[in-house]
């Protein structure tokens, strides 16, 4: 699995929040994921590592609201010390960018003759 860090953004009484990452949309978790001792130790603006959920292919879309962590870590401070840039996405291949998909190419076709 793929781990991606970020900030906790917003803590709910209830038992959950939102983790704030770089260049993607907030990711929603629950506190059933967290020791007791860590949910009571988390607050707003401290850092975190995590790794995201997959999805149920059987879910419906109506119940699809984005993405969800699967393991929450705490940590002292972000490595380095700057969240990085992250994608959920894994990147292209290093060559698609310079295929050109084959329904997109030219194909030059001489006009009939007139005799």
């Amino acid at each position: 699995m793929t781990i991606f860090y970020g900030i906790i953004k917003t803590l709910s009484d209830r038992g959950f929040g939102f983790i704030q990452q770089n260049g993607g949309p907030d990711v929603y978790f629950h506190a059933s994921i967290l020791s007791a001792d860590e949910f009571a130790r988390i607050g707003p603006e401290q850092p975190v590592m995590f790794e995201l959920a997959k999805r149920d292919p059987d879910e419906k879309p109506s119940e699809r609201k984005g993405p969800r962590a699967a393991k929450v870590k705490l940590i002292a401070r972000m490595p380095g010390g700057i969240m990085p840039d992250q994608a959920l996405t894994p990147p292209a291949h290093r060559k698609a960018k310079f295929r050109k998909a084959t329904w997109k190419r030219r194909i030059d076709v001489q006009p009939p003759e007139n005799p």
